[in-house]
């Protein structure tokens, strides 16, 4: 999914507005977004995305049509969605100094407020185990599996962003 590189900040989610920085509204930043995450690395259409959905979560978008048309566009994508399951992980490991098991463990996962899915819980395991085996994972993945991680990969940030640590263990 690469777009030419001067449609990048004018990729627009609904009709009417975009998400950036510069438009959240609700609280402060505390995490930053994927673009910032390398920030030597030159933005991409794709990350601007990931940012996009990122803004529209933490504002809390109103837009009936925003988060779930971004989340179709991520989805689309398996390299942008990586990128976004592996800035969640990346994050939550250094909150934890590893992940926790309410992230990697399908059954103790589904006892916490935030519940990931299946499919992002077994990323996460093998986000800790870095190799060949969570690229494997990943390709098995259809865009539905994908649209379901990068969901989880956002609101775990967004939820790391108001509860901190306690997110998972309310």
């Amino acid at each position: 999914m690469s777009l030419p590189e001067g449609t990048v900040e004018k990729t627009v989610t609904s009709a009417d507005h975009v998400h950036t920085a510069a438009t959240v509204r609700r609280r402060q930043r505390t995490f930053v977004p994927p673009s910032e995450l390398h920030p030597h690395r030159p933005t991409t259409a794709d990350t601007t995305l990931l940012d996009q959905l990122f803004y529209a979560t933490v504002d809390e978008c109103t837009d009936p049509d925003c988060r779930p048309l971004l989340l179709d566009r991520v989805a689309v994508d398996a390299g942008a969605t990586r990128k976004l399951v592996e800035w969640a992980c990346h994050i939550a490991s250094e909150m934890y100094c590893e992940l926790p098991a309410e992230l990697v463990d399908e059954d103790k996962a589904a006892t916490t407020v935030f519940h990931p899915s299946p499919f992002f819980c077994r990323l996460a395991a093998q986000y800790q185990n870095p190799g060949p085996t969570f690229t494997t994972l990943f390709a098995t993945y259809d865009t539905a599996q994908r649209r379901q991680v990068a969901d989880n990969a956002v609101a775990l940030v967004d939820g790391f962003q108001v509860w901190w640590t306690d997110f998972l263990f309310q």
